[in-house]
């Protein structure tokens, strides 16, 4: 819910630190505003309740010493300017009044709420100002000569305390916000700043043939432990990894002189014999000979485009030559097919590659385009410049690919869904292909299409 109040770029650092930050603040102004208000009531409750007893004083001492009595004590106290006195008949007919220049402009209530009938009964009410800002709390009480006393004062001196309370609670309120935010820059530096080299060294890790390794901070055990067993569990894969690619280069690189001379034996022997079937049986297997050359070739050249260091014997080559060359081959086994294989139009291009291993990634583009497009289809080559640099397209209408096959069907003896019900094949084909573009400095990548099938690219760098 929190996460839509922050834009989706903000680092999940800065939206921790802030959150905690406004929890904080909200936290101060919640207990601020309720410490107002509560002050506020109690205050208001002390006016009336000295209304109260100033009234129960004043009816004694009229009683006792009538109203000269009474005057006498009110002009001797010492809030006069904000008290109010003021004796009127049961009827309303003011017979005496003392009010201050400050509470002239209240209109006092000309009767009482209740009816007081016997002497000693009480009412109290709140009477506004006209401007709003101050309130008169009045107090009235009948006398024993039927007259009513009436006792008012004024929350102006009230209002001026609150109002110094509220400037000790604002800075009680700030002090106790910047005390807060103590634990919060603690956290940012201990706990979250940590966090985020543990994502930068994952993020190292995603290099290929990276040796880079998690590096938790000491500061959060539970990090420090994930970081070790991912560590321990890497190092054991990129052990078992190192093992396997040694073995396949091992294998690839002694199977090619045994090849070599088992296919240079049937040769002799094709030659040779003067039986038919003998002679269309070693043709057979110098076929077999040649696919499993071709495959021990392939992966060297992916090996070798691992690790940069595949040979390239550049030249300068006209790009809308070499993929208008390719097409024409393809035509016919298209055709074959009942596809439509197409070139698009695009600028002149020239480009510093190995034409040779360039026309063989394209190939390997083509021959999957045709293998899995169903009949009907199209299939169409295109290109592009990118700044010195160029993009070549295939596009299909075939089934497409799987999300989750986007990344991994590059990967070695890897084959994406569609295909493995329909053709054989180790999954070396794209492997192939971004070595290659890897090799002259660029990459390979693919995606569906909007309307059905896939379009791989390759982009290949100006050098």
């Amino acid at each position: 819910m929190f996460s839509k109040l922050w834009p989706e770029k903000l680092p999940s650092l800065w939206r921790l630190a802030l959150l905690m930050g406004l929890i904080v603040i909200v936290n101060i102004l919640l207990i601020l505003t309720f410490v107002r208000i509560a002050v506020s009531q109690d205050m208001r409750q002390v006016d009336r309740n000295r209304v109260t007893d100033d009234l129960i004083e004043y009816s004694v001492l009229y009683t006792n010493g009538g109203l000269n009595g009474m005057k006498k004590v009110f002009h001797a106290s010492q809030h006069i300017d904000w008290n109010g006195l003021r004796l009127t008949t049961a009827f309303g007919k003011v017979l005496h009044e003392e009010i201050p220049a400050e509470m002239k402009a209240f209109t006092w209530p000309e009767q009482t709420v209740k009816f007081l009938l016997e002497a000693g009964d009480m009412d109290l009410m709140e009477v506004t100002s006209p401007d709003q800002t101050l309130r008169l709390h009045v107090g009235a009480i009948r006398l024993w000569d039927g007259n009513t006393l009436w006792f008012g004062r004024s929350d102006a001196q009230a209002r001026r305390h609150l109002a110094n309370i509220e400037r000790h609670l604002w800075f009680a309120g700030l002090t106790a916000a910047l005390i807060s935010f103590l634990p919060v820059v603690w956290f940012l530096n201990d706990v979250l700043r940590p966090i985020q080299s543990f994502i930068i060294s994952a993020e190292r890790m995603r290099v290929p043939g990276s040796s880079a390794r998690l590096r938790a901070p000491s500061a959060i055990p539970e990090l420090k432990a994930l970081a070790s067993v991912v560590n321990t569990g890497l190092d054991q894969i990129r052990a078992l990894t190192r093992e396997l690619q040694s073995t396949n280069d091992f294998l690839a690189h002694e199977l090619r002189t045994p090849l070599a001379r088992v296919r240079g034996n049937l040769e002799h022997f094709h030659d040779q014999t003067d039986n038919v079937m003998a002679r269309e049986a070693a043709a057979r297997s110098l076929e077999e000979i040649d696919r499993a050359t071709q495959l021990v070739q392939t992966l060297l050249t992916i090996r070798a485009g691992d690790h940069v260091a595949l040979r390239l014997h550049r030249q300068v080559t006209s790009l809308d030559g070499l993929l208008s060359s390719l097409v024409e081959l393809f035509i016919p086994a298209a055709e074959d097919r009942r596809l439509t294989l197409t070139l698009g139009t695009g600028l002149s291009l020239t480009l510093n590659v190995d034409r040779e291993l360039l026309t063989q990634a394209v190939s390997n583009l083509l021959d999957n385009a045709l293998a899995y497009t169903h009949a009907g289809g199209e299939i169409k080559v295109s290109w592009m410049g990118e700044g010195t640099g160029a993009i070549i397209t295939v596009e299909d209408t075939g089934p497409g690919l799987h999300p989750e096959e986007l990344e991994v069907i590059w990967d070695r003896y890897v084959r994406g869904s569609a295909a493995r019900p329909k053709t054989s094949g180790m999954g070396l084909g794209l492997s192939l292909v971004r070595s290659i573009a890897m090799a002259h400095g660029g990459n390979a990548g693919g995606q569906n299409r909007e309307g059905g099938g896939a379009t791989f690219w390759i982009y290949i760098p100006g050098s």
